[in-house]
């Protein structure tokens, strides 16, 4: 079967795309390897999607997953793996399956960067890189966020009314978060404890996490935990488009101001961009990626 265009990703780019794509009457479908929502799922509280005063993240995935199926967007759940050219259109090659199709739109966001000392030991086991999916094993508990600026604040946030007392440990010497009025949210919360200029050695425990040795000011010491969350960020997942589309230093794809990658027929919308990752901005990247598909297609391009 050739289809008009395959979406690969259905967070809030994705699913944006997906409609319009039901609406435009495309023969299209959508594949996503995880759930439908996006990361948008795992934020706290959000206030900043406008109609919505606020609204938690799951909510609001959940509410972008209906909206696709009112309109009847296929979603196959696979991973893709592989991206080929094949007599003018592109094969798009699933661990399970293969597609052809005229046009993509690449939606795959992004996962979180890992700390890269001895974490993996202990994940599941008291260590965690999503603050929403785990902060409630941690109810009235001690717990160490370890990141940068915006990530680690909003972790910091998310956890200030679940767990008893947060400890937010930086390399950095200042934060600096994407909205200011994230540092309001974070002085009025009375057991957030941040600790600055700490180089962070290894995670310690046995079969569990325990906490955390840093070194800070030359003097190692070991602060204890029931919990920890790990927050510097996220790394695109592009992967399986190294060789396929341009990419820049950090692995995000380049596009131009309609999203259009350096590949004709290949678009690219949300969080793999890089630059500002807002859901409205994800959202509205959909709107504009599918638009132009549209209009390709009815010129015949």
């Amino acid at each position: 079967m050739m289809y008009d265009v395959i979406i690969i990703g259905a967070g809030p780019a994705g699913l944006s795309a997906g409609v319009y794509a039901m609406r435009g009457k495309l023969k299209a479908i959508c594949i996503e390897k995880e759930n439908p929502g996006g990361r948008i799922a795992e934020a706290g509280i959000v206030e900043n999607y406008l109609g919505f005063e606020e609204i938690r993240g799951y909510e609001l995935a959940e509410r972008f997953r209906k909206h696709a199926e009112k309109f009847k967007l296929p979603i196959i759940y696979d991973e893709v793996v592989k991206i080929e050219k094949e007599n003018g259109y592109f094969k798009v090659i699933t661990k399970k399956s293969q597609y052809i199709t005229k046009k993509i739109v690449i939606a795959t966001g992004t996962r979180a960067k890992k700390l890269n000392i001895n974490e993996d030991k202990f994940i599941g086991k008291g260590v965690s890189y999503c603050t929403m999916c785990d902060a409630f094993f941690y109810l009235n508990k001690d717990v160490i966020v370890l990141g940068r600026d915006t990530p680690a604040i909003m972790s910091a946030i998310n956890l200030k009314d679940i767990a008893k007392r947060v400890i937010l440990i930086t390399d950095k010497k200042e934060l600096k978060a994407a909205e200011p009025i994230m540092f309001d949210r974070l002085k009025e919360a009375k057991n957030i404890e941040i600790i600055y200029n700490a180089e962070i050695l290894e995670i310690v425990g046995d079969e569990r996490a325990e906490g955390v040795k840093i070194r800070v000011n030359g003097e190692e010491k070991i602060i204890k935990a029931d919990g920890i969350f790990i927050s510097y960020g996220h790394v695109p997942n592009t992967d399986f488009l190294k060789g396929v589309v341009e990419l820049d230093k950090n692995g995000f794809v380049i596009t131009d101001e309609n999203c259009k990658t350096s590949v004709n027929g290949i678009y690219a919308v949300g969080d793999v961009r890089g630059g500002v990752m807002q859901v409205a901005k994800a959202v509205g990247d959909g709107c504009i990626a599918m638009a132009n598909i549209i209009k390709e297609l009815q010129r015949g391009m």
